[in-house]
């Protein structure tokens, strides 16, 4: 099959099988937030208890910071058992033995099936067995891909301070940390600025922030994909969400030319999924025609057995 023909069969699955977020269009996403203000008054308020958290890492063959980021989560308070390396197609054999060593020091290795790959990053929230686990637990949750590196300097109280924002702004399906975009080194790096400010500057979250946060000075309204971020219980995705202050910001890798010109990045962007491009692919010039098709169908997951 020719990249093309399977660009355009992965396009028409995306189309059916994408969140309903995507799907709601302009009118339907001002329902939707409508809806969530209105609502915002009776959602419940959580106590932060860390070991009761659980935290799903979305994995396509970027695994060199994974340790650091199962390390960080550990750090906070965060039991090995309730972190999932969700696998969403890996095939490097660097990455695959990540996962092991990961799985070996308590974590949660889960490999999306080969039906439901093409669901991509969204697959949490469009799996019916993933579905049916984020409904039995009636509590926040992390969401955070896998190319994302807390820096040194990152506060420490970065988790307390999500759950802190949760409870504050209930009108938000979640809170999420900033990216920094002061130091990126790629080519692309003027085009990348411009979109994170129109993300912050578009007319309808500057007013719901001015409206909304003007006592949490730092903190925005914006859209936010699927960065490191605390979810309120639902089984719906949505980009909408507040934003910490840049203090808390992460790194996010494919911004740095030494990680782009890594052999690991350079596996990435050969073997992903043609669908999923966002800025992580930075407009890869040669497209991997040998990527799979997407399917819609309903398939399983199964733990991994090394």
């Amino acid at each position: 099959m020719s990249y093309r023909t399977a660009a355009t069969t992965a396009s028409r699955a995306w189309r059916r099988c994408r969140p309903l977020w995507f799907r709601a269009g302009a009118l339907g996403r001002i329902i939707w937030i409508a809806t969530s203000l209105l609502l915002a008054p009776w959602r419940p308020r959580y106590r932060f208890e860390p070991a009761r958290l659980r935290a799903f890492i979305l994995v396509r063959d970027l695994h060199s910071t994974l340790p650091a980021l199962v390390a960080a989560l550990r750090q906070q308070g965060l039991l090995a058992e309730h972190i999932t390396l969700l696998d969403n197609g890996s095939s490097s054999p660097a990455c695959l033995a990540v996962l092991e060593n990961l799985k070996q020091q308590g974590c949660r290795w889960l490999k999306v099936s080969s039906t439901e790959q093409g669901f991509g990053p969204y697959a949490l929230w469009l799996s019916p067995i993933l579905r049916r686990e984020l409904q039995s637990d009636s509590y926040p949750f992390l969401v955070s891909d896998s190319d994302l590196a807390c820096p040194t300097r990152l506060p420490a109280d970065w988790l307390a301070e999500l759950f802190k924002a949760l409870n504050q702004h209930r009108f938000a399906l979640k809170i999420a940390l900033p990216l920094r975009t002061s130091d990126i080194s790629v080519p692309q790096r003027a085009m990348i600025r411009a979109h994170e400010r129109g993300l912050l500057r578009h007319p309808a979250y500057r007013l719901l922030s001015l409206l909304l946060l003007r006592r949490h000075p730092g903190r925005a309204v914006c859209t936010t994909d699927t960065t490191l971020a605390l979810y309120r219980p639902s089984r719906r995705f949505s980009t909408l969400s507040v934003r910490l202050p840049v203090r808390y910001a992460l790194r996010h890798l494919p911004w740095y030319q030494p990680f782009v010109n890594s052999a690991e990045f350079r596996y990435y962007t050969s073997h992903k999924l043609s669908l999923f491009g966002e800025w992580s692919s930075l407009a890869a010039s040669k497209p991997n025609a040998s990527s799979p098709e997407v399917s819609a169908r309903p398939g399983s997951l199964h733990q991994a057995d090394g």
